[in-house]
């Protein structure tokens, strides 16, 4: 009887403490109707729609989600119609605090050091900036200003690299900040209408997707060198084509033109003719798709189903194959990866015979005590950036930018999680 006892205390307890992994969904909702919520699809894809929600009893997101991040313990959503952050507790979901302070049109976020950045189009009194917050207070610390329609921002080592894809117009820059002056250094021509940006090896990949009014006007594949501060190659789409989004696995480039998804090596970009998958989604005025990341080496799509039915999520296999369709709520546009487990959690997983060395590291690691397993490497965004099986020469890590990532071991009896710092 009390050996009973004790293997249903032990899955009780093991129940309580399993993890939540999956993606996020974030549904901008329609602007005036604070309708912008959170969808949550898990590994099994059990679709659970309104998470915040349900996490807070009944309360409101907000208006209009435009971004969402996760970072550390800590989930942060930007509402651009509302001019606020709302920021959420990983582990249960719950609000910590909402910040409303000197945001106007508030449209993407990055994080680096103890703060983090706010891209802004602006009001009547304040016009196309980019508010700069403490990660410990959430105060307000100063103003950034840029160029006309601050978009998708990006962090790496002290600079800031900004899309001006133009708020209420059209441009074609890319604006350089120095986070230890908190000014523009400089500003790069990446072609009309910059949407996507990833780095990778210190060199940074900038889509464009043309002026969508002139039809002469297309896509752009940008390429610059974050070290030397200079633009290394500038690759123009065939006519026609004016792709809207991009993403990558950390070995190919995926991105969207029309319905279609399209793929090539990030070592070799080039532009493909055959797309790998095409999504169900109607081509309008208005485009396609409304949100496209590749996530856990995933694909997935988001379609705004005529931006008056629920909406739909695509997921598709990194070959183009279609695993899943998902019905979220709507206008779905960003996906990102989620798990529950906070980094307390995951330093407690720790396996006395096994030690990650160095630690810190800028080169590769080892696992002490490990002959073979399998290896995954995540960022504090949740996104797998190494996957591959351990052997004696360790695990590469030299094109990983500086920060903090989650080793994960797995074999027949290990589970296995160490933070990871990158010098």
């Amino acid at each position: 009887m009390k050996k009973i006892y004790f293997l249903i205390l032990a899955f009780v307890i093991s129940f309580a403490n399993a993890q939540t992994e999956g993606v996020l969904v974030l549904n901008e909702g329609g602007i005036g109707s604070s309708t912008a919520e959170v969808s949550f699809i898990d590994n099994q894809s059990v679709v659970t729609n309104n998470y915040f929600k349900l996490k807070n009893n009944n309360a409101t997101l907000g208006d209009t989600g435009q971004d969402i991040k996760v970072f550390g313990d800590k989930i942060f959503v930007v509402l651009n119609y509302s001019n606020t952050i709302k920021v959420i507790n990983k582990s249960d979901f719950s609000l910590i605090t909402t910040i409303s302070t000197n945001l106007a049109n508030p449209r993407y976020i990055a994080f680096s050091g103890n703060k983090f950045y706010v891209t802004n189009w602006g009001n009547n009194t304040l016009t196309n900036y980019v508010s700069v917050y403490n990660l410990t207070t959430y105060a307000h610390e100063t103003n950034i200003p840029v160029g006309d329609g601050p978009e998708k921002i990006f962090s790496k080592d002290n600079k800031l690299y900004v899309l001006l894809k133009g708020g209420y117009g059209l441009n074609n820059f890319m604006d350089v900040i120095n986070t230890t002056t908190n000014t523009v250094e400089s500003q790069v021509n990446v072609g009309d209408s910059p949407n996507s940006i990833f780095e990778k090896n210190n060199l940074l990949y900038v889509m464009s997707s043309g002026n969508p009014y002139v039809s002469t006007s297309f896509g752009t594949l940008t390429v610059y060198n974050t070290t030397t501060q200079t633009t290394v190659s500038s690759t123009t789409f065939p006519a026609g084509v004016k792709p809207f989004y991009m993403d990558t696995d950390g070995t190919n480039i995926y991105y969207m033109n029309g319905a279609s998804i399209y793929k090539t090596p990030i070592a070799s970009p080039s532009i493909n003719t055959t797309p790998i998958a095409v999504t169900p989604m109607t081509v309008n005025s208005y485009g396609t798709a409304y949100g496209f990341n590749i996530v856990n080496n995933k694909i997935y799509a988001a379609d705004p189903s005529g931006y008056v039915a629920a909406g739909k999520i695509y997921a598709y296999d990194l070959q183009g194959a279609l695993l899943n369709t998902f019905t979220v709520t709507s206008l779905p546009n960003q996906i990102i990866a989620y798990n529950n487990a906070s980094l307390s959690t995951i330093e407690s997983t720790k396996t006395s015979k096994l030690i990650v060395y160095p630690n810190p590291t800028s080169d590769r690691f080892f696992v002490q005590g490990l002959n073979s397993g399998n290896i995954q490497v995540y960022d504090l965004n949740g996104r797998i950036v190494i996957n591959e099986k351990y052997n004696e020469k360790g695990i590469n890590v030299s094109a990983l930018s500086k920060g903090v990532y989650v080793v994960k071991i797995t074999d027949k009896n290990i589970n296995f999680s160490e933070k990871l710092i990158i010098k």
